[in-house]
Parts: structure tokens; sequence; C-alpha cells
């Protein structure tokens, strides 16, 4: 689905010959002109043979009189039903265990169909005939954990209540690294750690024991061997029962994890704890947290924190309220530096290549800001989105898009991201040359006009005009391109525009010897091009828009 805060049929694509499915069913109404543009879009993909269908929910879908599209109303099937359907295809054999106690009862009333599904996988991935064992995992422990918590509700038990929350957030951790993090949340909390030190209190295996932990490994400690899904369930717990213990659960989670902290190897674990914790009730403080540690924090808060948030912008439940979140901080005036950054690299990373377009749209922002903060950081941003082959096309296309947009800013952030994209610290180069085995600019049908395009652009817009032509200079200057790169494509870009200043003078500027002999070459090759062009048409001119002159 593209990104946008209000569907707009011109940007739902009709490649030929290819079916969309645009998924609206998370909005509450579609305004007329969506309708309207249905028309317009009807006709493209008809004449491309391209599909599409639209979810919607009954509520927001009104057509009305402004367009005809076939409709089928669908009825959900109950949660048993889909539930049923999942495990005839995982486990056929297990069917029944969804008709007999303890699991029938699970999916009655109003049961979710992701709640059908979860259970079908459960009773699926279940290593023996334990039906009540699924039965306590669907249901997150709730029984057990509750059962457990009451028995280990004295002073003297606290400690391991502490234990059991470090086992849990660092499933499979080693011990020593399990029983520090336990000892530290222990004072987070206030809790007074006996003399004695290492030396003080009971043994390992009697200490799993009372949490009912298992050994796994090399001294490694597992809360899910026995239990699978107690670990996550467990966090979550606490989580929800304890909600004056989360600003502490969360100071505990990254001081553990940050310099010389007893899990700063097990980072991207923390992390995606944390993240699960931000889909439960008061979740948001996780996301506040977060942003707090980047804008306030030291570098292992900032680690910690990128993590957290990379994590839930990629989350299926998460994700889309996340990731609007980061589109409000890509424009917002207060936005500071260190989180117009974080949002940058973070579109740079796992977000940018699952989801291109909308990691664009927010680096977009970014670069548009006229406070120019995280610029620098936009810039590398996009480049190692260019840098994926399979992207490079996109990329190009959505920066060039921006470099002639009728708006100013766009139209300026455009242009300085198109020319950041043509040049690194090693020197010029062409971004389709950036990855071993990449085609050249002038071979690649897709990218040889965007290329062109963004030239253009960049020489015509008056804040990037200069910088522009330096870098096309050097370009040609280049030993790093070839011929074969770099003359097509710079006769593309001043083809009618010789006799113009900037032009002229970048074909007649001094260079290096490579730069001399290419420069006399494209000269030879224009002005042969524009005598034959005017012998042609008796004498008139080139036209196209004019390229400004160089300052």
């Amino acid at each position: 689905m593209p990104d946008w805060e209000h569907p707009h049929t011109e940007q739902i694509p009709f490649t030929p010959a290819n079916g969309f499915v645009l998924d609206l069913t998370e909005v509450s109404s579609l305004p007329e002109g969506f309708y309207t543009g249905l028309v317009d879009y009807q006709k493209e993909a008809e004449s491309a043979e391209a599909f599409l269908i639209i979810l919607a929910t009954p509520s927001a879908w009104a057509p009305g009189a402004f367009t005809t599209v076939p409709s089928v109303r669908l009825i959900r099937p109950s949660a048993k039903e889909i539930a049923e359907a999942h495990l005839r295809y995982l486990a056929p054999g297990r069917l029944d265990w969804l008709t007999g106690d303890p699991l029938v009862a699970l999916l009655a009333g109003a049961a979710q169909a992701s709640d059908a599904a979860r259970l079908a996988r459960l009773v699926a991935e279940a290593d023996k005939d334990d039906r009540d064992a699924v039965r306590q995992e669907f249901t997150d422990w709730k029984d057990h954990l509750q059962r457990w918590f009451e028995t280990h509700s004295s002073p003297e038990d606290l400690r391991e209540r502490a234990l059991l929350i470090a086992a849990a957030l660092l499933e499979g951790a080693p011990a020593n690294v399990v029983l520090e993090a336990a000892d530290q949340l222990f004072a987070e909390v206030g809790g007074v750690l006996p003399p004695g030190g290492a030396l003080a209190g009971r043994d390992l295996d009697e200490r799993l024991r009372a949490i009912e932990a298992s050994p796994v490994g090399i001294e490694s400690i597992s809360l899910d061997e026995e239990r699978h899904g107690l670990a996550e369930a467990a966090v979550k717990y606490v989580w929800r029962q304890r909600p004056t213990l989360r600003r502490a659960l969360l100071e505990w989670a990254l001081h553990i994890s940050g310099p010389n902290g007893a899990a700063v190897r097990h980072l991207r674990h923390v992390a995606d704890s944390l993240a699960r914790l931000s889909l439960l009730p008061g979740g948001a403080m996780v996301l506040s947290v977060a942003s707090t540690w980047i804008d306030n924090g030291g570098n292992a808060h900032r680690e910690l924190a990128m993590e957290v948030l990379e994590n839930m912008a990629l989350h299926p439940l998460t994700g889309p309220g996340v990731r609007k979140q980061f589109y409000d901080w890509a424009q917002q005036k207060g936005t500071s530096e260190q989180l117009a950054t974080a949002v940058a690299e973070i579109c740079a990373g796992k977000l940018g290549r699952t989801y291109p377009r909308l990691a664009l749209t927010r680096l977009r922002l970014l670069a548009s800001r006229e406070d120019g903060r995280a610029r620098e950081t936009v810039a590398r941003a996009v480049r190692a989105l260019a840098d994926i082959p399979e992207r490079r096309t996109l990329v190009l296309s959505e920066v060039i898009g921006w470099s002639e947009s009728a708006d100013e800013k766009v139209r300026r952030a455009g242009t300085m991201t198109f020319l950041a994209l043509t040049e690194d610290a090693s020197g010029p180069s062409a971004v389709p040359t950036t990855a071993p085995g990449a085609p050249s600019v002038c071979n690649d049908a897709e990218v040889s006009p965007l290329f062109v395009r963004g030239w253009r652009a960049a020489l015509l817009e008056p804040s990037t005009s200069a910088r522009a032509y330096g870098q096309l200079a050097a370009w040609l200057d280049s030993p790093d391109l070839s011929d074969e790169q770099v003359l097509p494509l710079t006769a593309a870009v001043l083809r009618g525009r010789i006799g113009q200043e900037g032009p002229a003078a970048l074909l007649v500027s001094h260079g290096t010897d490579l730069g001399r002999a290419r420069r006399r070459t494209l000269l030879d090759q224009l002005f042969s091009e524009q005598t034959a062009s005017r012998t042609l048409t008796s004498g008139s001119q080139s036209g196209g828009d004019s390229l400004p002159t160089t300052a």
C-alpha cells in the first residue's frame, strides 16, 4: 500500500498484466475524490490489463453514484473454522484437539481470526500430546504465572522474582549474565543484596528450581525449554500486573545493555523484548522513553533506543503507528537533531529495505527541512538504499521526482539529494557503478533517462546550479568513470544548450588531460548534431528548458 495519510488513486500502480491488493480496512471513510479518481484509474488499468482488489469495511465503502465497481460482501468464518482450516494444512492428525477439553472453549464467542491461527500453530508445534500446555501457552501462561507469583510473595522471595524476570528477558543467556542482571534489578527496586557477594545465597540449581527454569547448552538458562513461550509471557505478566514497575524495568533494561553491562552482548534480544512490551497497555511508554534516550542519553541509550524503534517500526502490530510517528518527527519543527538523525538512520536500515517508498517519504521530509537537521545523514541514507541493486531505479525515480516538484522546498531537497547520490568521499561515482557487476549508466535503459533528468533538474535549480556544474565537470575528469558511462549521459544533458553560458563554460573549462579529451569529443559531437539539426529545420533552434549560467 502506498505511504499516504489519505488514499489517492493517482498513487495506485497499474503495471501491465499485474494484480494489486489495496487494503483499506483500517480506513474509516473515503473522500469523494477517491471514488471519482477510480473512474480514471479503471480506464488506465483496463488498457494495461492490470487488476486491483480493494479491501474495505462496509461502513467505509460508500461509492454511491460516483463510480461503479463490482463488490462482494464477505462474511468472516468463525474462529473455530479458521483454526480448523489452518490445522488441516499444518497437522491434520490433530484436528480433534480443537473439539475437546481443554481447547474447545478457547475459540468461543468473539475470538479473533489471529487467535484462531495462533492456536492452530501452537497445536501443530506441540512436541507431545499435552493439550493443557497448549492451553497455558495460548493464554500466555496466565494461570501458571499467577500461581507462581502468589507462592513467591514473601520478602525473601523478591530476589527469585528478580531472577525470573531476568531469565525471561534474557531467555537462553548464560547463567552468569542472568544472575548479574537479576541482582541489578533487585537493587534497582531498592533491594539490599546479602553480604558475601557471589558466595551468598542459594546454589544455582536450587534457584533454577525456584523459578522453574532449566539449564541448557553450556551453562545457559531457559524458561522455554520445558514450557514453550513462558519467557515472553512472564515479561508481559509483570508489565501488566506491576504498572508502577514499568519505568524501572525500562531503565534496568538500559543499564544491563549499556557498555560493560551484564547483557551488552544481548542487545537485540533486549530490544525485541521491549518492542513486544509496546503492544501492551501502557506500551506507549516504550516509544516515549526510547525517544528520550535518543535526545538526552549517551551512546548506550541511543544504541538500545535505535534497536527498539527499528523493531517496533517493523512489527505487524506496532509498525503502522511507529512509522506514522517517524513521519511526524520528520516534519515537526521541534524535532531535535538527534531524533531526526535517528529517523534517517532507521530509514537506511531494515525499514528502508522492507518498505523503501515509505522510508523515502520520511527522508524527503527530512531533506526538505529548512533547519537542515540531519541533512548529511539523509544523504547517506538515500545513498545506502540506492546501493542496493534491486532498489536503485526506485530510489533514483523517487529522488528525481522530488527534484522536479512544484514545491520549492521539495525541489531543492531533491536536487541536493541527487547530487549527494553522484558523489562520495572517494570521488565522483555514478550510483549504478557503486555495486560490483551493476550496469553502467548509459547501458541501463531505466537508469540512464533518470540520470539525464536528475542532472538537468540540478543544473536548473538556482541553489544547486554551481555545485551541479562542478560535479558534472568532476565526472568528465574522473578516471573512475569510463567514456561509455560519462560521454553519452553528458551529451544528453547538454544537447541543444551548448550556446548557453553554463554549458559552454563547462565544455571549455580546464581539467585533467582525460577531461579535456572528453570535452573535445563532446564539443565535436554536439556541434555536429546542432549543425545537422539546423540544416534539417532550415535554421530553427532546438527547444527545451534553458540551463542557467554558472556564478
